[in-house]
């Protein structure tokens, strides 16, 4: 929230990264990205390198409406098939982020790797529509994290039956062995502090506005 609130010309006193694991996109001549909502801003620049690096890149984006998409033409530039969804259909396909996914891979379209990057929901059943085809499908977790140094455990996940930690393991895992039910549970444990300290942010920063 505080950065949020930042204006042109602020800045931060201290920045450490990039922090964990690069996403993998050597070798690679196919792939689907699958970005929804705020995770197109992480998708976009695995999609553009995997562009400048001559991968065949198909993106599939979805957006809760048009009022909340982003990046279209970015996605565009660096892709060659875009699709893009909504859940109301005010833009693009009415729909889930999973329907173009599954018609692709029914066609017969053969990806090296089908990278998800959005809400846990959404990327639990993209791999659910991947499986079916064994199709490689990496997801980028984004659970709480506190250090980045995988010191004080908040971003653990069970990955493969062993816990990980989405900060020095991650964020990018093989999404066949995440356990999605666990992190979603460890994702709302959490939501009403939050709405309650969003509160107080806004009210504090309305207050020194006036």
């Amino acid at each position: 929230m505080i950065l949020n609130q930042k204006n042109e010309g602020d800045y931060l006193s201290d920045f450490c990264g990039p922090l964990g694991c690069a996403t993998e996109v050597e070798g690679l001549k196919k792939v689907c990205i699958v970005g929804g909502g705020v995770g197109c801003a992480i998708a976009l620049p695995v999609a553009q390198k995997l562009h400048e690096l001559g991968c065949e890149v198909h993106s599939v984006i979805g957006f809760r409406s048009k009022d909340l998409l982003i990046l279209e033409d970015e996605f565009a530039a660096c892709s060659d098939k875009l699709t893009i969804m909504t859940d109301d259909g005010s833009y693009g396909r009415k729909g889930v982020v999973t329907e173009p996914l599954k018609e692709a891979l029914e066609s017969g379209e053969k990806y090296d790797k089908v990278i998800a990057i959005g809400p846990l929901i959404m990327m639990k059943f993209v791999v659910a529509t991947a499986k079916p085809f064994d199709v490689p499908a990496v997801v980028s977790m984004n659970p709480i994290m506190i250090d980045g140094t995988g010191m004080c455990g908040g971003c653990r996940l069970t990955v493969g039956g062993k816990t990980k930690f989405a900060c020095v393991d991650g964020p990018d895992f093989n999404g066949y062995e995440v356990d999605f039910d666990e992190a979603m549970e460890r994702s709302r444990m959490y939501v009403d502090f939050e709405a309650k300290e969003r509160e107080a942010t806004c009210n504090l920063f309305k207050k020194e506005v006036k």
